[in-house]
C-alpha cells in the first residue's frame, strides 16, 4: 500500500454520559500537514524450562501528535477548555487560566491510497484523545518565507467497549469526508431498519428521511418537508463550515 496525503482534520467534543458516545460542536482543525500514531503497549513474557513459554502484549494508549495549518479559534474552548469570547464588533479575546482543564474529544482525519493503480481513502475516527497545546515558536521574518505552523500532542484511549479507533476504506473521496461527518455530529448519520443513530449521529427526523444540514449565516434553523406534505422547524446543531474552504471560525 502507499499513502498519498493527509486531509481534513476533524475535532468534536465527547459526552460519555449517554448509552453511546455522543459528539458536539464539530469542526475542522485547519488544513492536515502531518499526524504520528504511536501505540503504546504493556508486555510480558514467561519463561520455563529455560525458554519463552508465553507472552503477552496489551494496548495502553496511543500517543498522537498533530500538526496543522492553523489552530481555529474555538478549537481552544472545545479541545483545550479556554475562555473564548467576542470582544467589540470584530474582536475576539482567549483567555487561558491555569485551572483550564483540556476535553476529551473525538478525532477523524482521512489518507489516499494508491494499491495497484486503484485509489481508495482511507478515514479513521479516534474515539477518546485529550490534546493539549505544546511548544510555541515565532521567528521575525527574514529574506526568506518560513512558515510557523501549531503542533499538538495527545493521548487516545478507549471507550467503554475498549473501541479506541475504527477505520473505513471508500472508493470515494466525498464519502470519506461525509462518514467523518457524520462520526463528529456534523452531519446527521443514515438512520439504520428505523432504530436510533448511531455513534456521534444524533437523533433521525420523524420522518425516516435524511436531510443534509444547512446553515444560514446566522446558524439559524433549517425547514424540513415531511411525507405529508407539512413543515417542521429542525433546529440545526453543530454545523460547521469547513476550514478548507476559507470560510468559518477565525484562526489564532
Amino acid at each position: 500500500m502507499a499513502y498519498i496525503g493527509l486531509v481534513k482534520p476533524t475535532i468534536a467534543k465527547l459526552d460519555e454520559s449517554m448509552e453511546k458516545p455522543v459528539y458536539t460542536d464539530g469542526f475542522t482543525c485547519g488544513k492536515a500537514v502531518s499526524l504520528d500514531l504511536n501505540p503504546q503497549y504493556a508486555e510480558g513474557s514467561l519463561y520455563a524450562d529455560d525458554e519463552k513459554a508465553e507472552y503477552d502484549k496489551e494496548f495502553k494508549y496511543a500517543d498522537v501528535t498533530l500538526n496543522t495549518s492553523t489552530m481555529p479559534i474555538r478549537a481552544h474552548n472545545v479541545m483545550f477548555g479556554h475562555t473564548v469570547e467576542n470582544v467589540g464588533e470584530n474582536g475576539t479575546s482567549i483567555k487561558v487560566r491555569t485551572t483550564d482543564s483540556p476535553n476529551y474529544v473525538g478525532f477523524g482525519i482521512y489518507v489516499k491510497e494508491k494499491v495497484n493503480n486503484v485509489k481508495k481513502f482511507v478515514a479513521m475516527w479516534i474515539y477518546k484523545v485529550k490534546f493539549t497545546e505544546g511548544q510555541e515558536s515565532f521567528k521575525t521574518k527574514g529574506d526568506n518565507i518560513e512558515y510557523q505552523t501549531p503542533s499538538i500532542a495527545g493521548q487516545a484511549i478507549g471507550i467503554a467497549d475498549n473501541l479506541w479507533k475504527e477505520i473505513q476504506i471508500f472508493s470515494e473521496e466525498k464519502d470519506a469526508r461525509d462518514w467523518i461527518d457524520e462520526m463528529a455530529g456534523i452531519k446527521k448519520k443514515p438512520e439504520q431498519g428505523g432504530g436510533d443513530a448511531g455513534t456521534g449521529g444524533g437523533e433521525e427526523t420523524g420522518s425516516g428521511k435524511e436531510e443534509s444540514p444547512g446553515t444560514d449565516e446566522s446558524g439559524g434553523a433549517e425547514i424540513e418537508k415531511g411525507e405529508n406534505g407539512g413543515t417542521g422547524e429542525n433546529e440545526s446543531s453543530g454545523s460547521v463550515k469547513d476550514e478548507s474552504s476559507g470560510q468559518g471560525d477565525g484562526n489564532v
